[in-house]
């Protein structure tokens, strides 16, 4: 089967997305255009009462945290996030619903009778500069960690040129803002803007959206929740209903 979609996520998580569009019969290239590196950063002094993880790729850094840390409430921004909390040793883990205004209503769920709750929040470089202040506005108070952060590529990675340039492509999956505005960036930048922009774009949320709608991209589909099993859905469900294999 020819390669038709594209999937620009980092090393790791790539593999798994690859693994499951395998799963549904479905072929992909490979071609992550950030690279996840620790900052070297030390934890901040604690006490803690509760851990706030806001990607996946932070929890790269935390496998090595102390149990103490790793006994308390971990609150993770997804159930993908959640899951690998509870593989590198976070005993007590909740799950909000994908992004961080449900991560703060979660943490006010969880702490609304308990002032003062301090919160070691682990980030990467380029997060959303307002999740502190959501946080705090749930009424607990976070300590900022930059845990990680997301090294962007300095070309197209070459899988992704040969499939784009030879017509094998239609479809590309986007998971953030700053990797869509990226690849953006990138397919102008190696002169295949037209063949990218013609591909049909699946992302997680409106706001990964404005990038490439920006750019003027033709189609771009939006997943009703900010969860890779919606974005999944609805690429199944439309490639389906267009009778692809």
């Amino acid at each position: 089967m020819a390669a038709r979609v594209l999937v620009l996520r980092p090393q790791a998580a790539g593999l798994r997305t690859a693994a499951r569009l395998a799963a549904l019969g479905v072929d992909c290239v490979r071609a992550p255009i950030l690279r996840i590196e620790p900052t070297g950063a030390p934890v901040p002094e604690g006490p803690f009462d509760a851990v706030c993880v806001t990607s996946a790729a932070a929890l790269h850094r935390m496998a090595h945290l102390p149990d103490a840390l790793k006994a308390l409430p971990l609150l993770a921004v997804g159930e993908r996030t959640a899951l690998l909390a509870r593989e590198v040793g976070f005993a007590h883990v909740h799950a909000a619903d994908g992004e961080r205004h449900s991560l703060a209503a979660l943490a006010r769920e969880l702490f609304a009778t308990r002032a003062g709750t301090r919160m070691l929040l682990a980030l990467g470089h380029d997060h959303k500069p307002d999740t502190p202040a959501l946080l705090r506005g749930a009424g607990v108070d976070p300590v900022p960690w930059i845990a990680y952060e997301a090294r962007a590529a300095d070309a197209l990675p070459e899988a992704a040129r040969s499939a784009l340039a030879s017509g094998t492509l239609d479809t590309v999956l986007h998971y953030s803002r700053r990797s869509a505005a990226i690849a953006c960036d990138l397919a102008e930048r190696a002169g295949l803007w037209p063949a990218f922009a013609a591909c049909a774009h699946y992302v997680l949320s409106d706001d990964v959206a404005v990038p490439l709608r920006e750019r003027g991209a033709a189609t771009v589909l939006v997943a009703e929740r900010p969860h890779e099993d919606a974005l999944l859905a609805l690429f199944t469900a439309i490639d389906r209903a267009q009778g692809s294999p």
